[in-house]
């Protein structure tokens, strides 16, 4: 009995080492190569896992049990009494960019997320982890290719603007999910958000063909730190219609407020030579999020489930460069965000759970659609001459497989492996339209470390 409690304790400190790894190694990795992420905190992370990630993201309304959905903290009330269960996924993103003619391929590969969770005691359930909240990383090139003459000298002169960045939003989280009756749970998770990021625009002066690494114009470097909470509560109410089926309704509420984060604006003229603009202090806000959610269940072998969601970012801040002639100021603005809404749908189905022959027959199949509405506004131009666009729509089309990983019957460990396809289509014609294929893995493992064992 004392070297099988020091197994389940070494088997912990490695998942615990597992996650601290995973979260240093994602702090310093992008995860995102979208032009799109040059704006506000970036964008946003996909919640969801790899297990519902290829049924389109759905979730709200989907309990745990051999597997964890951190997407409603409720659902931790429903995790196996036996089991100890760790979830870790990774993504490879393999993209295709185009405006105006031009076009280019992009590639990247990220760390999604990494969650444990066990029972407590009865109808109270634990779960913990670590997932990106948003990324930012991208760097592109736009060229005036209209030359103006310069009036003293009469030389040609084109502009080359270079844009870089990187950053984005951690998370670690906890949360709780306790049955207080029958078929009705509530949970909360609470996380902690960490980061900040990086912009750099740089422009580069060609005369008479003769570059300019430098020139007294607008070089700058935008820079913030936060670290802030977040707090997220939600329900699940599961009834039955048949001997057969049966429907569960869920909700969740995430709590909007304003967070300290110092953000400095630096203005240079060539390398090593900065000068701070402006900076902001407690400049940020989160938004209330709300979702709903339902799912049909028919015995083991089919789940059909939707989820809205609604997210309240018109008047949230992040501080902004405004320029306006000479005159450059780095000011907190709520005019960088539009409230967003989502809708999911998916589903999953298993031909026989409890086949003695056939692989096939244990497998899980899974399909998805998603769609996004935009949630930034995009300024091109400066002062008098700028205008404001909408940012992209997402439109999400999604397949997968879970794959049990041995060929026992309840075997409970699974291998996840889904096939994205993501567009992200803008307002203007002026603006780039994104097309990614994502590909998905992720792996649950489900072993019985509170199983009671008889000595004789």
């Amino acid at each position: 009995m004392n070297y099988i409690r020091f197994n389940r304790i070494h088997r912990f400190i490695i998942a615990i080492t597992i996650v601290l790894g995973c979260m240093s190694a994602n702090a310093q990795n992008g995860g995102s190569m979208s032009s799109y992420s040059r704006f506000g905190l970036g964008l946003l992370n996909e919640q969801s896992q790899g297990w519902n990630r290829a049924m389109g993201g759905v979730g709200v309304a989907l309990p745990s049990g051999n597997k964890l959905n951190t997407m409603n903290p409720a659902s931790y009330a429903h995790i196996d009494s036996l089991s100890f269960i760790m979830d870790i996924g990774m993504s490879g993103n393999f993209g295709y960019m185009s405006m105006a003619g031009s076009s280019i391929n992009t590639n990247n590969a990220s760390f999604d997320y990494l969650a444990v969770g066990f029972r407590l005691r009865k109808n109270l359930g634990i779960s913990f982890g670590f997932k990106p909240f948003s990324t930012i990383g991208y760097n592109y090139t736009t060229t005036n290719n209209e030359a103006y003459r310069d009036q003293t000298t009469g030389e040609l002169v084109r502009n080359t603007t270079n844009y870089q960045g990187k950053g984005g939003l951690n998370q670690i989280f906890a949360g709780l999910g306790w049955k207080p009756f029958s078929n009705f749970s509530i949970g909360t998770n609470v996380s902690i958000l960490w980061g900040g990021y990086d912009h750099l625009m740089m422009q580069e002066f060609t005369v008479n063909n003769s570059s300019s690494s430098y020139f007294d114009g607008f070089n700058f470097i935008q820079h913030a730190d936060v670290v802030t909470y977040k707090l997220d509560f939600g329900a699940q109410y599961a009834f039955r219609v048949s001997s057969n089926d049966w429907l569960t309704l869920g909700a969740t509420v995430g709590l909007g407020h304003k967070f300290d984060g110092e953000a400095f604006l630096y203005r240079f003229m060539t390398t090593g030579d900065t000068l701070r603009v402006d900076g902001e202090k407690n400049g940020f806000d989160l938004p209330m999020t709300y979702s709903g959610g339902v799912a049909w269940h028919h015995k083991n072998i089919l789940t059909v489930s939707a989820d809205v969601h609604y997210q309240t970012w018109d008047g949230c801040r992040v501080p902004a460069m405004v320029i306006n002639g000479d005159n450059v100021t780095y000011p907190s603005t709520d005019k960088m965000y539009k409230d967003m809404y989502m809708i999911k749908a998916g589903l999953e189905y298993t031909p026989n759970p409890m086949a003695t022959r056939g692989y096939h027959k244990r497998m899980k199949y899974r399909l998805g659609l998603s769609y996004s509405s935009p949630f930034m506004n995009i300024q091109q131009g400066e002062g008098k001459l700028a205008t404001t666009h909408e940012g992209p729509s997402e439109l999400g089309v999604s397949l997968g497989f879970g794959l049990p990983i041995t060929n026992r019957i309840n075997n409970r460990s699974m291998v996840n492996v889904g096939l994205q396809w993501l567009r992200r289509s803008p307002s203007s014609q002026n603006l780039v339209t994104e097309n990614y294929f994502v590909l998905n893995l992720g792996v649950t493992f489900n072993e019985r470390w509170f199983m009671k064992f008889k000595i004789q």
